[in-house]
């Protein structure tokens, strides 16, 4: 009930680029930042659209993207991924040229509740279902302050944990939430936790094919693989988060005899190439810390008070008891039932959900075509000519390994991640010709 309550005063304040009236943000992308309230206890998610850079932004389709954790910030990919802004060395901003937004309007949303500038607490999300109602309430509220989008085409994208969000999010609103007023054309999951039966057992596979371990672990993390599967069965079968939990402390704990100590890991668990410099996240986003806590840049967002964290520890418990949820049904029915694009792309050089997992759980997808998709072969992924990765493929699922990449794809290989968003909104997947990144601005 308290959440109906907030369809009635989704709007809330906004603002946008003409309020930067000092030149914080250079360049000259189009942008607005809002709230929409989501319940009665105060609680709400914050939001940042960025225009379409080509000619075509008022046609173009809105690409909404999410970050993992679960509980990290999605401003973590919009300066550090594929967002319009980098920083300098001194932390000042620069434009970024294979922002995502060079061909789609591109929107940021920290959630659940609780994340990055959105309020939560009490009542965040324990639930993929919870998680799903929340961002319907906001993309409607989203509508009701940017009404020129209602009935654009729409794709989900994220990474990590957001391997839970999109396909939970995705077939809500092919479901439950279908009165929100947009077209949802397709789905993207980045080096993304899906179904964890399927992929933890990549872990042995994975790490042992890259130099990680012997061939003699390997063959001990595989029996305890199956112990850890049997322990996900139970608790998928029989729910309750005390199950969840032990499922996940013997699984991880099996899993990071590869690394030794997750607090200062034998190497960067999303690019095993690199040390982990800055544990546990291994990377320095303090940068992004520092400006998005400065009283003048949050003035310009209309969020002013608020404390940004790159990862919230509260959101992050509170889901503890979802992390074994099997997403892979939902891909599965919206794969059977809807003309859905689903895209699942790895990184090749992340450990952490790597592309074997990735791997292993689309060829475990429960869908009409699975045998057909299983026995596909891999082509080349060409981008500018030059192989940038290695595709299967059939009907509405595609699987994309991205070589020379870790966790964070459009950080690692931002033109090839640009050019995939562009096949993926273009609905383009023919291999047999070079992949074209022409823009109209």
């Amino acid at each position: 009930m308290f959440k109906a309550l907030a369809l009635f005063a989704a709007t809330a304040y906004a603002n946008s680029n003409a309020d930067d009236t000092t030149g914080i943000f250079p360049g000259d992308d189009q942008w607005k930042s809002g709230t929409v309230s989501i319940d009665s206890f105060g609680d709400d998610i914050f939001y940042w659209m960025f225009q379409s850079r080509q000619d075509t932004y008022e046609t173009d389709p809105l690409v909404l993207w999410l970050t993992g954790g679960p509980g990290c910030a999605s401003e973590v990919a919009l300066f550090y991924e594929n967002g319009p802004y980098q920083f300098n060395e001194d932390s000042s901003l620069k434009v970024n040229p294979n922002s995502w937004n060079s061909v789609s309007n591109l929107l940021y949303v920290d959630q659940p509740i609780g994340t990055g500038f959105s309020k939560g607490g009490l009542h965040d999300a324990k639930s993929e279902t919870e998680v799903a109602e929340d961002m319907a309430i906001m993309l409607r509220g989203f509508l009701e302050q940017n009404p020129e989008f209602a009935g654009r085409d729409f794709y989900i994208t994220g990474e990590s944990y957001a391997g839970h969000y999109v396909p939970a999010i995705s077939h809500y609103l092919l479901n439950e939430g279908s009165d929100v007023n947009l077209n949802l054309k397709g789905m993207a999951i980045g080096n993304g936790l899906t179904d964890p039966y399927a992929q933890y057992p990549a872990y042995a596979t994975f790490s042992y094919e890259n130099g990680l371990i012997s061939k003699k672990w390997e063959d001990v993390m595989v029996g305890g693989m199956k112990a850890c599967q049997a322990l996900i069965y139970e608790s998928q079968q029989k729910g309750g988060k005390i199950l969840d939990v032990a499922a996940l402390e013997y699984c991880q704990i099996l899993a990071d005899t590869v690394i030794g100590n997750p607090l200062s890991p034998k190497f960067n668990v999303y690019d095993i190439r690199i040390p982990c410099d800055a544990p546990p996240l291994c990377y320095d986003f303090s940068q992004s810390d520092a400006f998005l806590n400065r009283d003048d840049v949050q003035a310009v967002l209309g969020i002013s008070g608020r404390k940004w964290v790159e990862c919230d520890t509260m959101v992050h418990t509170y889901l503890l008891g979802d992390w074994m949820t099997n997403l892979m049904p939902q891909v599965a029915d919206m794969l059977d039932n809807n003309d859905v694009e689903v895209l699942v792309y790895s990184g090749d050089k992340d450990w952490i959900c790597n592309w074997r997992g990735g791997e292993a759980w689309t060829e475990a997808t429960k869908w009409g075509s699975k045998a057909d998709f299983n026995s596909a072969e891999y082509n080349d992924w060409l981008v500018n000519g030059t192989a940038a990765g290695s595709m299967r493929q059939y009907g509405n699922l595609h699987f994309l390994r991205v070589f020379d990449a870790g966790h964070m794809v459009p950080m690692d290989q931002p033109e090839n991640a640009l050019a995939m968003l562009t096949r993926f909104i273009a609905n383009d997947w023919n291999l047999s010709g070079e992949e074209t990144t022409e823009f109209t601005q």
